[in-house]
């Protein structure tokens, strides 16, 4: 028969209809022959344009005979009725490009080759479940609805090839844009410079638990919104290749988060570099126990958040490789700018300090810093090394910058230093932690008798990281001793005697003339009265007369000044052998 002759099963066709069939035949695209642009498809009455969805349900069906395996393609009309698809398995692909489908698309359960409505117009389209053997396109169609189950759904749908929706625009005013819980898309998912609006707690865009074999990439110039709940729900999704957000803007709602990635694992890289993101009442990025393989970008990212929970929040998180947090604008009213800690980085981390401070600042001082209500959590953070901040700078947000008093952080630079070979460094960070303990966290030290001793201990010894202070001091109480002792050889205690003098002799009378110390015996009998272990014998010949008042008060003034030197002397050999450098 030939094809180009209408067959008896298209009698009951119009024109246009038998040539969709005939082109289906032949594997070639169907057009109408008087082109119109895809919002008048959405209004005309021509009949010429405009095509049943039912004949579509039963050419995908195979009811119209042997169709081309390459498909059936039609374009630029208006398919009339609801086109449904519903748990049937097509002998063919399906393409509609620039067509109007103001009935919507079903296709729940449905099996495809593949499924392509680039450039079409339609309220919805509604796939759980579908199973298409390639692609399922729809770049630069426009899906328009009010529908709470969402515009385009696709939970538990399985795409063997790419979902692309490049330069669509979706919205939604009731619910998701797209709601594709469970999807599994083989290869990847474009959604580059598409325009999505949804609304409502479940998210414009909502992919909780689905996994991407390729990569994610909501990137060049897409924009997606949700003025009463998040922007992306990505939670325990899994993109095997990466997830790009660059050049993105997403602006969300609420508690929830504006982007949020709870649990979810990337195989690659995530980058937000250049992405605005914005949530005035809760997170920008809301991404505990996010894992990334490889790297995490925020390169020139503008971030915006509000709340208790942090702008970027990424609790638990665990960064393969480098994590580059070089936004160049994070801002929260009323809570942290970023939320670091338990985050673990495998490799560098690079933090400009303008990010939280802006003036970079690198002292530590007593001082409030003027942006310290720009705060940062670090506690449990790690990471190899820091690239555009100097450990300064970082110790300065450690200070100044978080919300309490935590060790691991300046444990954590300190170890980064020591690995660096700054031992210097690493002592100033240990020595900058106690300091900051005694600050924010006084009560962990006990009453005020241990605050004391603390603070005599840091002025003394730097907590044991200075032990050359307690060398120092220690030789200034023995010299002091030594003074002291000097001192009483020449104090007048009674005619022709000192406080210090030479010993008489057994046999010397009791009313006879004292015989005065020479200078080096006093000073060794200062020494000898205050050392803690040994002596140089000189007491035999030089003491002190502590049958007097005057000798009686150098003697117990000595006394005092060799405890000290004991406590002295004890802190010094603690110091040096590392015993007190424990960290708190």
């Amino acid at each position: 028969m030939d094809e180009t002759q209408p067959s008896p099963l298209l009698t009951d066709l119009t024109e246009l209809e038998q040539q969709v069939v005939s082109a289906a035949r032949r594997g070639e695209s169907a057009k109408p022959s008087t082109p119109m642009a895809v919002e008048g498809l959405a209004v005309t009455a021509d009949p010429d344009l405009r095509v049943r969805a039912e004949l579509l349900r039963d050419l995908v069906r195979g009811l119209h005979g042997d169709l081309d395996p390459r498909g059936i393609r039609v374009e630029g009309v208006r398919i009339v009725g609801k086109l449904d698809l519903d748990h049937i398995t097509a002998v063919t692909g399906l393409s509609l490009r620039q067509c109007a489908l103001l009935d919507g698309i079903l296709c729940r359960d449905a099996d495809f080759h593949y499924l392509q409505l680039d450039y079409c117009l339609l309220t919805h389209l509604h796939a759980d479940g579908l199973r298409t053997n390639a692609t399922l396109n729809m770049r630069g169609a426009t899906i328009v609805g009010a529908n709470e189950d969402g515009a385009i759904r696709l939970p538990g749908a399985h795409i063997r090839g790419q979902l692309g929706l490049d330069r669509a625009t979706v919205i939604n005013t009731a619910g998701p844009a797209l709601h594709a819980d469970g999807l599994r898309a083989d290869s990847n998912v474009f959604m580059r410079d598409a325009t999505i609006s949804g609304a409502g707690e479940l998210g414009a865009i909502r992919l909780l638990g689905a996994h991407v074999g390729g990569s994610l990439e909501l990137d060049q110039g897409t924009t997606i919104t949700n003025s009463t709940g998040p922007a992306l729900v990505a939670e325990r999704m899994r993109a095997d290749m990466g997830l790009l957000m660059r050049d993105a803007t997403f602006s969300g709602a609420g508690e929830l988060g504006a982007i949020r990635l709870l649990g979810a694992h990337i195989g690659n890289s995530l980058e937000l570099d250049r992405a605005t993101v914005t949530n005035a009442t809760g997170p920008a990025l809301h991404a505990e126990r996010l894992r990334a393989d490889t790297n995490l970008f925020m390169r020139d990212a503008t971030i915006s958040g509000a709340g208790k929970l942090g702008a970027i929040r990424l609790l638990g998180a665990h960064i393969g490789g480098q994590a580059l947090l070089s936004v160049s604008r994070v801002d929260n009213s009323s809570g942290p700018l970023l939320v670091l800690h338990e985050v673990q980085i495998a490799g560098l981390l690079l933090f400009p300090p303008a990010v939280v401070c802006a003036a970079g600042r690198q002292e530590v001082s007593r001082h409030r810093c003027p942006d310290s209500d720009r705060t940062i959590t670090a506690h449990g953070l790690t990471y190899t090394s820091l690239q555009e901040i100097s450990w300064r700078q970082w110790l300065h947000l450690l200070v100044h910058h978080t919300i309490a008093y935590r060790p691991q952080p300046f444990q954590q630079l300190a170890a980064t230093e020591r690995a660096a070979g700054h031992d210097n460094n690493a002592r100033e960070v240990l020595i900058a932690q106690q300091q900051d303990l005694r600050r924010r966290a006084p009560r962990a030290l006990g009453n005020r008798l241990a605050l004391g001793r603390h603070a005599l201990w840091g002025w003394l010894g730097r907590y044991g990281y200075r032990a050359h202070r307690l060398v120092i001091a220690l030789a200034v109480v023995l010299a002091f001793a030594a003074g002291l002792s000097l001192v009483a050889g020449h104090v007048t205690t009674r005619p022709g005697h000192q406080a210090a003098e030479r010993v008489p002799p057994a046999t010397a009378k009791p009313d006879a003339t004292g015989t005065p110390c020479t200078p080096v015996e006093l000073i060794g009998l200062g020494i000898d009265r205050g050392l803690p272990l040994g002596a140089t014998g000189l007491r035999a010949r030089c003491d002190l007369d502590t049958a007097t008042r005057w000798g009686q008060t150098f003697t117990v003034i000595l006394w005092v000044l060799q405890a000290l030197l004991w406590g002295l002397a004890t802190l010094a050999i603690a110091a040096y052998t590392g015993l007190v450098r424990k960290p708190a």
